[in-house]
């Protein structure tokens, strides 16, 4: 009888718990679901990178950092190319989801069924749940990249307005919305992109291309203010991915981290948004500001660490401070560099460090530019208000110039890159065969003979390969570093067996160090690297013509 009373209180304690935690959660959802927004307007800028952001003069978006919150941990989807991503900030899911897999999709184009569609065959976007949660709400879709529309059922919209140029959008979307105060815009701005692509990413024409884009972004801010709409309106600032040289779609951290800024009611002020981010929770950010509920076929959620009021939104505890910057990038040189820091702010002040350490608020102050003579690892972050920024890390690799390379076996025309030329370029190759930047040789060795321009005093030599044995390329099986003052009578400086290659090996690009016995003066330089020849017993490709790859010597 006393078991079951005890078995009686707990089934009463349990009951009692459960009405609290049910009533607990259903106070919940309730305070999620109570809307922040009376508007939301996502301004979508095509191709900002991180450090672009940084190095630009962007006053108004600065602005929005400061009285909102910043992510540099959001992270575009697969491919990084801008139809993807695009469709992924507005429909709350990746290509996986919503089948939108490269740049021109359509209802009836594609390679990828959509999990949900509309009865016109669309995924549901941020468009559809604002149109069916609240009817009587203006949506408006301002673009000036003619496919982007066709990934969005236009029925959902109010106002869609195409223009061939980003400064015509801002024109017509400002006056729409101060007269009808929609729930949700968007706007797009693909300039940016465009001079990537022409002139380079991070180039000067790109940098201020970034700096017109804001101020036609502080154009929509100072207009929302003359209407007393600023106070109330939610800004979310979004990209869709980075960029390379001239281009994008790979898969680099450069071209997949891009930034991510809100501000309004209810957003954290100047705080840096530490958890991780994807592109697609622009929609469930949207729409949780809006108090409404997100379809089921959405994988998105709401960005919380930029809520107030939330658990998460309490560790974001950083204010944004500028990265700064150098006027030259990490490489290989065969020169002396005068090398300067800046940071694109006022207020913050750089320190750095020359030794590979992490810079401190103690470490020595950025004064003015130092002539880099020596291979250097330099660190620098910017301090400002006991909070700093995210660490510039430039590599200057100093070696002896080259002045002509021959090759006694040639490369396959396959593998060509740029011929003989490529191994003396001081462009290391990535970690695909494909990249552009290997030679590949098929079963040959590589015997190469490289001139200095002068006698010289050398005590390293440095080769770079590939070893990526599921694709038959494999690593050298030996290597011979040969010296000579008049490029006939040659001795030995430098050997390294198969056992010495193999001892620290990795998959991917590898490089090896000879560091030379002593200084030895010399004119030419012969590098011999063995071909393993076929591919190895036990090897798929067993007895068939096996790869060398190689992509650098450096001479210091």
């Amino acid at each position: 009888m006393q078991s079951q009373k005890i078995s009686f209180k707990r089934y009463a304690g349990l009951v009692v718990l459960a009405a609290l935690v049910s009533a607990g959660t259903w106070c919940f959802f309730q305070n999620r679901d109570k809307p922040l927004a009376e508007m939301v307007i996502i301004i979508g800028v095509d191709g900002m990178s991180i450090p672009g952001f940084q190095k630009a003069q962007t006053p108004n978006m600065d602005y929005l950092v400061r009285n909102g919150a910043l992510s540099f941990r959001t992270r575009g989807v697969m491919p990084t190319v801008s139809g993807p991503n695009w469709a992924s900030h507005l429909l709350g899911a990746g290509p996986e989801q919503h089948g939108v897999t490269f740049n021109g999709w359509s209802t009836d184009y594609h390679f990828i069924t959509p999990t949900d569609t509309d009865p016109d065959g669309y995924f549901p976007s941020v468009f559809n749940v604002v149109r069916e949660q609240m009817p009587d709400a203006k949506t408006g879709f301002f673009y000036d990249w003619d496919v982007l529309i066709d990934i969005f059922n236009t029925k959902n919209m109010d106002r869609v307005e195409y223009s061939d140029f980003y400064t015509r959008s801002f024109s017509l979307a400002i006056p729409w919305i101060m007269e009808h105060k929609p729930a949700l815009t968007f706007i797009y701005i693909g300039n940016p992109d465009v001079v990537g692509h022409t002139y380079k990413w991070e180039s000067d024409e790109y940098i201020r291309s970034l700096e017109e884009v804001d101020m036609a972004i502080g154009e929509l801010m100072d207009s929302l203010r003359h209407a007393n709409l600023f106070d109330e309106a939610h800004i979310i600032i979004a990209s869709d991915h980075g960029g390379i040289d001239y281009g994008h779609g790979g898969v680099s951290m450069e071209e997949i981290k891009v930034p991510w800024i809100i501000s309004g009611p209810g957003i954290i002020k100047n705080r840096m948004i530490d958890q991780p981010n994807d592109v697609f929770n622009t929609a469930a950010t949207a729409i949780k500001l809006l108090g409404l509920e997100q379809p089921f076929a959405w994988i998105s959620r709401p960005v919380y660490g930029a809520i107030e009021g939330t658990s998460l939104a309490a560790q974001n505890r950083r204010s944004y401070v500028p990265q700064p910057f150098g006027n030259i990038s990490s490489g290989i040189y065969d020169h002396d560099v005068k090398l300067d820091l800046e940071v694109f702010a006022h207020g913050p002040e750089i320190r750095y460090t020359l030794d590979g350490s992490i810079p401190t608020a103690s470490s020595p102050l950025w004064q003015g530019p130092v002539m880099l003579k020596e291979s250097t690892t330099l660190n620098a972050l910017s301090f400002y208000e006991g909070q700093k920024s995210m660490l510039t890390q430039i590599n200057y690799t100093r070696v002896k110039p080259v002045s002509a390379i021959q090759l006694t076996h040639l490369p396959s025309e396959r593998y060509f890159a740029e011929g003989p030329g490529t191994l003396i370029n001081f462009q290391k190759a990535s970690s695909s065969f494909t990249d552009g930047k290997w030679l590949g040789f098929q079963s040959d060795d590589l015997i190469a003979r490289l001139t200095l321009p002068e006698n010289s005093m050398i005590s390293k030599v440095s080769l770079g390969y590939l070893y990526t044995p599921a694709s038959w390329i494999f690593e050298p099986q030996y290597v011979v570093i040969e010296g000579s003052l008049d490029g006939r009578s040659w001795e030995k400086l430098k050997e390294m067996d198969h056992d010495q290659i193999t001892a620290s090996q990795s998959t991917g690009r590898n490089q090896l160090d000879f560091e030379l016995v002593g200084v030895h003066n010399i004119r030419y330089l012969r590098v011999t690297a063995g071909n393993i020849g076929v591919c190895p017993p036990g090897h798929p490709g067993e007895g068939e013509p096996a790869w060398l790859f190689v992509d650098e010597i450096l001479v210091k």
